[in-house]
């Protein structure tokens, strides 16, 4: 049997089940695209009432049968297709625009999620999450790999011994039992040669089913969080879902054994994927830095400072994003954040309308931060006011764009030096990493 696998470039052909009695099992395309997970529906052609799958993809369209409209309806959320290598849960299922002519057709259903492997038709609700990314194992400094050689008088190796053993798990969170996970995986990438491989991976793990999207949120905060200590985008290499295999009801509970979890690899394009690195990345603060408690102040920085985070974050995925843009979404994090922490003061530092001015909203930021990566603050306040306003009111003067870019570089700089003291890395450690950070250099203009 071949390996149950989705690749891009190379369709499968299949069938598929969408768990209603009353229509057929139909042969369907699945395949892996650069941006989807798509699934190929064949119909009977142009409006034929008489396909039971035609209705998914008829809005805007009425279709008649015995007299009757048929109105649309929307594809099931979860599909399952099977061929020879295995079955694949489609989780997320909608349509995505039709070809016809009057003999045939067919549908484009797009999937949030495939699943390699065989569940119910419930698989909307899940147990946990499982996710892997190098960044963490980098960010970690986790290994399970422990090296000891032996060597003769004239220091040559003579035996090398390789243990591979997993460090013990590290609870991050209460909220679904957020745990750190090292581990270990080997493969043989040619005839001769064995690889060992570290893992870090972050597990969501409940009794109580939850949405992908309540379980994924943790995993997607962690991924933020490394991105914005190492000021890159990082990725999943590799995402599972578990659910537990429900044993019958005992009479006591007191005796009912533990559902196994059951997990299976996702193939997806919803969330950053793991690409590789042109270059090991370098990190404003570490694991080592804030530890646990760091990560639980994240997540409640997260829902805190919900509308300054939010757009600092979105930043990372932006790769092409103009700088002009970028100041703005600096400008308008810095703006929440400094509204926030001067809401909070007692008695609030606000105007007789509630409000705070643009410049006072950095000053707060400043008088919150034990260091602080800038030389020229003033500056800097300067800098990023008349950039945001240019920006963001026409009628405002725009600065020549060398002022621009810096601003924007200035305005990452102090949210993520300001973010890493909240998350409790030290001074001394805030200040020795400033010479390495990615924007700490000044732009100067081309010769």
């Amino acid at each position: 049997m071949a390996d149950n696998i989705l690749v891009e470039g190379k369709p499968r052909i299949g069938w598929m089940i969408d768990g209603d009695p009353d229509t057929p099992h139909v042969s369907v395309m699945l395949e892996l695209t650069s941006d989807q997970v798509l699934l190929t529906v064949p119909m009977q052609g142009m409006m034929s009432s008489s396909d039971p799958y035609t209705r998914w993809f008829s809005r805007g369209i009425q279709l008649v049968a015995d007299g009757k409209v048929i109105g649309p309806t929307e594809p099931p959320r979860v599909l399952k297709f099977y061929d020879h290598s295995g079955v694949v849960m489609l989780v997320g299922c909608r349509a995505a625009g039709y070809n016809f002519n009057m003999a045939a057709g067919a549908g484009r259903i797009v999937a949030n999620y495939a699943v390699l492997g065989e569940y119910g038709l419930e698989l909307e609700l899940i147990n946990g999450i499982r996710t892997e990314m190098p960044a963490l194992a980098a960010w970690t400094r986790l290994s399970s790999t422990r090296r000891e050689t032996v060597t003769d008088d004239e220091h040559r190796v003579q035996e090398l011994t390789l243990t591979l053993r997993s460090p013990a798990a590290t609870k991050l969170a209460s909220s679904k039992n957020l745990t750190m996970r090292p581990s270990w995986r080997t493969s043989i990438p040619e005839r001769g040669t064995l690889a060992t491989h570290d893992v870090v991976q972050l597990v969501t793990e409940t009794r109580r089913q939850d949405s992908w999207n309540a379980n994924l949120l943790f995993h997607r905060a962690l991924q933020d969080l490394l991105s914005l200590s190492a000021w890159r985008a990082f990725g999943f290499s590799r995402i599972e879902v578990g659910v537990r295999n429900e044993s019958p009801a005992d009479p006591d509970p007191r005796f009912a054994p533990e559902p196994a979890m059951r997990w299976s690899e996702v193939v997806t394009h919803r969330h950053r994927l793991h690409e590789p690195w042109k270059s090991e990345p370098r990190f404003l603060f570490t694991y080592e830095d804030i530890g646990a408690r760091g990560v639980r102040r994240w997540l409640k920085i997260l829902s805190t400072y919900e509308r300054a985070m939010l757009p600092f974050i979105s930043m990372i995925d932006q790769r092409g994003m103009f700088v002009q843009t970028r100041v703005l979404q600096t400008g308008i994090a810095l703006e929440a954040l400094g509204f926030q922490l001067a809401s909070e003061a007692v008695p609030p530092a606000l105007n007789s309308r509630g409000q705070i001015s643009y410049n006072d909203a950095l000053q707060k930021i400043i008088d919150d931060m034990p260091v602080v990566p800038l030389v020229d603050i003033d500056g800097w306040r300067e800098r990023s006011r008349l950039s945001y306003m240019g920006v963001k009111h026409a009628d405002n003067p725009m600065p020549d764009m060398l002022t621009v870019a810096n601003a924007y570089r200035e305005n990452a700089l102090v949210l993520r030096y300001w973010l890493a003291a909240r998350l409790g890395c030290s001074e001394a450690v805030l200040r020795d990493r400033l010479s390495m950070d990615p924007l700490a250099d000044e732009y100067v203009a081309a010769v």
